[in-house]
């Protein structure tokens, strides 16, 4: 089985489940796909007439996944977007068709 998503080249990237099941293997956030209780909401931004459909999206809960999210995404030649607090009015958070890295569970910040 396999998982079509968008490429930076705007051609389709096709992932296994073996690929995907080891991303989300290394992940500590949740890895929604269309399927999933709760995408739906997920995607959803500020500016409701952005309607965009991602074909993945990480919801980070750290550091560590923003990394494997940056770095699966960069393997894999994946269209990325990345969300805040999704109040861009351009919708710029919400890639069609790639993967949509949600930093919006994440609750504080340090710098060093």
């Amino acid at each position: 089985m396999t998982i079509k998503l968008k490429g930076l080249n705007g051609g389709a990237v096709e992932l296994t489940s073996e690929a995907l099941q080891a991303f989300k293997a290394a992940f500590k956030g949740q890895v929604l796909t269309a399927d999933d209780p709760g995408f739906d909401d997920t995607r959803k931004i500020w500016n409701a007439m952005i309607d965009r459909r991602p074909g993945l999206i990480a919801r980070c809960t750290g550091t560590a996944d923003v990394v494997q999210a940056v770095r699966f995404a960069r393997q894999h030649g994946l269209l990325n977007s990345v969300r805040g607090g999704g109040h861009n009015i351009a919708g710029l958070a919400v890639c069609e068709g790639g993967l949509m890295i949600d930093l919006s569970p994440l609750r504080g910040v340090w710098v060093d």
